[in-house]
C-alpha cells in the first residue's frame, strides 16, 4: 500500500490519476448558490437578487479561511477520512440549501460549503503531485530550499502547476454554470442541489472502494487563531454586505448599512490589533507586506477582478439585444472553456521559454483589452448572438494568464513561513474583496451612466418631434385595432417608447463604460511593463 498510496495496490496508476481528477468535479459544482440561476432563485424565494450575490461572497469568505489552518491540517489529515467526511457534509449542506428560504441559514451553509470545498481541494492537490510525479509538494511549504537552484526549481514547478490547476478548475466551474442553468430551465432550480448531492454520494462510493486505510494522526486545532478568524470573517462579511447592498439601499440612508460599517470598522480594527500586538503566529502575518512582490500580486489581482466585472455587460447585452435567457447566456459562457485552454497553452509556452513576467502580464491585460474593444464596436439594439463569443474567448484567455501566474509570481523570493499567509491573502483579495469592489463599481457606474443618458435621450421624445410623434401614433392606432380604448392605447404607446429609450440609454452607457475599461486595461498593461522587478527575473 505504501508504493501506491493513497490507493490500494491493485489500482493502476493512470486510473488513480483519473479518479483524483474526477474528485475535483463535484467540489466545483457545489457553490452554495448558483449565479447562473439568480433570477429563478430570487423569483422563487421572493427576495432581491443581491442576496444571492452576497451568498456567493460568503462562500468565498469560507474558502479563504481554510489557509490559516492549512499546514497543521495537511500534516495530520487522513486522506480517506477527509474525503468521506467532507463529501458527506457537502451533501447535507446542499440538501439544506435546497429546502430552506432562510437567508441567515443560507449564509452559514454557503460559508461552510466554501470552507469544506477548499479543504477537499487541498486534500486532492497535495495527493496528486506526490502520487503522479513523486514530488513532496508539502515540503515546499515547510522547508527553505538548500540553494538558489533549489529555490528556482520550486518556483518553476509552481509556475507550471498553477496554470494547469486553475485551467482545470475554471473549466469545471464554467461547465457547472451551464449544467445548473440547464437544470433550472428544463426542471426546477432546486434540482441543481439534488444533482450535486448525487455527485457527492458517487464520490463517497468511489473513495470507499479505491482508497486504502491510512494511520490517523491527531490534529491539534490552533485555538489561538480562532479570534482572528472570527473577527476577519465578520469584517469581510460586513464589507461585502456594504458593497453588494449599498446601491440598493442608498448607502447610509439604510440603518443596516450603517450597522455593517460599524461591524467592519470594529472587527477589522480588532483583527489588525491582534495581528500587530500579539507575537504568536496569527492569521495574517504582517511581515509579508515587507516584500515588494506581495504588493504586486495584490495590485494585479485587484485590477484583474475589477476588469473581470465588465463581463456583466456581455450577459446584459445578450439578454437585452438578442432576447436570450439564462440558458443561452450559460451556453456562451461555455466558450470560456476553450478560452481558458488557449490561455493555458500560451502561459506554458511563455514559462518554458523563460519569458519575463512583465511580458506575460502585459499580454494578459492586452487580451482583456481586446475583448472589451471588440464589444465596444458591437453594441447595437438588434444584437447578434455569435458576437458575444469572441470577447468571451479573449477575456478568459487573458484572465487565465493573469489568474494563474500571479499566485506563483508573488511567492518568489518569499520565505517559506509566509506561504500559507500569502495563499490566504490571495484568496481573500481575489475572491472576496476585489469582486465585491468590482461588482459595486460597475453596478453603480452603469446606473449613473444609464440615468444620465435616459435624461438626455428622453428630451428628444416630444410631441413636436415628427419621428417620436409618428411612432407614438402608430402604436396607439395598433392598440386601438386590438380593441383597447384611447387611454389604454396611449398607455401602451408610452410604455413602449419608455422601453426603447431605456434600451438605447443602457447600450450607450455600456459603450461609454467599456471605452473607459479599454483605457484601464491599457494603463494596467503599461504599469506591469514599467514596474521594477528583481534583476535577471525569469519564469
Amino acid at each position: 500500500m505504501k508504493t501506491n498510496y493513497p490507493f490500494y495496490d491493485w489500482m493502476p496508476k493512470p486510473i488513480g490519476v483519473l479518479i483524483l481528477l474526477a474528485l475535483f468535479v463535484p467540489l466545483f459544482f457545489s457553490g452554495g448558490t448558483y449565479l447562473s440561476n439568480i433570477n429563478e432563485m430570487a423569483g422563487g424565494m421572493g427576495v432581491l437578487t443581491e442576496n444571492f450575490q452576497f451568498l456567493s461572497l460568503c462562500a468565498s469568505i469560507g474558502m479563504s479561511m481554510v489557509f490559516p489552518f492549512m499546514l497543521p491540517y495537511l500534516q495530520a489529515r487522513n486522506v480517506k477520512h477527509v474525503y468521506l467526511g467532507g463529501y458527506t457534509l457537502l451533501a447535507l449542506l446542499n440538501g439544506v440549501c435546497a429546502v430552506t428560504e432562510n437567508i441567515p441559514v443560507l449564509m452559514a451553509c454557503c460559508f461552510l460549503i466554501g470552507f469544506i470545498r477548499v479543504a477537499l481541494v487541498l486534500n486532492t492537490t497535495f495527493v496528486i503531485a506526490p502520487y503522479l510525479l513523486g514530488i513532496q509538494t508539502l515540503d515546499m511549504f515547510l522547508y527553505e530550499p538548500d540553494s538558489p537552484e533549489g529555490a528556482y526549481k520550486n518556483d518553476h514547478a509552481r509556475t507550471i502547476l498553477m496554470p494547469v490547476l486553475y485551467c482545470y478548475i475554471l473549466c469545471i466551474v464554467q461547465f457547472s454554470n451551464y449544467v445548473s442553468a440547464w437544470v433550472a430551465y428544463e426542471f426546477r432550480w432546486e434540482y441543481t442541489y439534488l444533482l450535486v448531492m448525487g455527485m457527492m454520494l458517487v464520490a463517497i462510493l468511489l473513495v470507499s472502494f479505491t482508497f486504502c486505510h491510512a494511520p490517523t494522526h491527531q490534529y491539534h486545532l490552533p485555538w489561538r487563531l480562532l479570534p482572528d478568524a472570527l473577527l476577519l470573517t465578520l469584517a469581510m462579511g460586513a464589507f461585502c454586505y456594504i458593497m453588494v447592498f449599498g446601491k440598493t439601499y442608498d448607502w447610509f440612508a439604510q440603518r443596516s448599512i450603517c450597522v455593517a460599517w460599524a461591524v467592519m470598522l470594529v472587527c477589522g480594527g480588532g483583527f489588525l490589533w491582534l495581528s500587530a500586538a500579539v507575537r504568536q503566529k496569527r492569521v495574517l502575518e504582517l511581515g509579508i507586506f515587507r516584500y515588494r512582490y506581495t504588493w504586486y500580486g495584490i495590485g494585479i489581482f485587484i485590477l484583474l477582478m475589477l476588469i473581470n466585472s465588465s463581463t456583466l455587460f456581455v450577459t446584459t447585452y445578450l439578454k437585452m439585444s438578442t432576447l436570450s435567457g439564462n440558458l443561452e447566456s450559460a451556453t456562451v459562457s461555455c466558450w470560456a472553456i476553450p478560452g481558458c485552454v488557449a490561455g493555458l497553452v500560451f502561459t506554458l509556452i511563455c514559462v518554458f521559454r523563460g519569458v519575463h513576467f512583465r511580458y506575460i502580464y502585459a499580454a494578459g491585460f492586452l487580451l482583456m483589452l481586446a475583448a472589451n474593444l471588440y464589444m465596444f464596436f458591437h453594441y447595437q439594439t438588434m444584437g447578434v448572438y455569435e458576437h458575444t463569443i469572441p470577447p468571451t474567448l479573449l477575456h478568459y484567455s487573458g484572465m487565465l494568464v493573469l489568474y494563474s501566474v500571479t499566485c506563483a509570481f508573488a511567492m518568489k523570493h518569499l520565505p517559506v513561513r509566509y506561504f500559507a499567509t500569502w495563499l490566504f491573502l490571495m484568496v481573500a483579495v481575489r475572491n472576496v474583496v476585489a469582486p465585491a469592489i468590482g461588482t459595486s463599481v460597475y453596478g453603480n457606474w452603469l446606473q449613473e451612466r444609464q440615468q444620465h443618458y435616459i435624461t438626455r435621450l428622453v428630451q428628444d421624445v416630444r410631441t413636436d418631434n415628427p419621428q417620436s410623434a409618428a411612432r407614438f401614433m402608430q402604436v396607439t392606432r395598433l392598440g386601438q385595432l386590438q380593441g383597447k380604448d384611447g387611454m389604454e392605447a396611449s398607455r401602451l404607446a408610452s410604455t413602449l417608447m419608455k422601453g426603447q429609450v431605456t434600451l438605447q440609454a443602457t447600450l450607450v452607457a455600456m459603450k461609454d463604460i467599456t471605452r473607459s475599461t479599454v483605457w484601464i486595461c491599457l494603463g494596467s498593461a503599461l504599469a506591469v511593463l514599467l514596474m521594477p522587478y528583481h534583476r535577471k527575473e525569469k519564469t
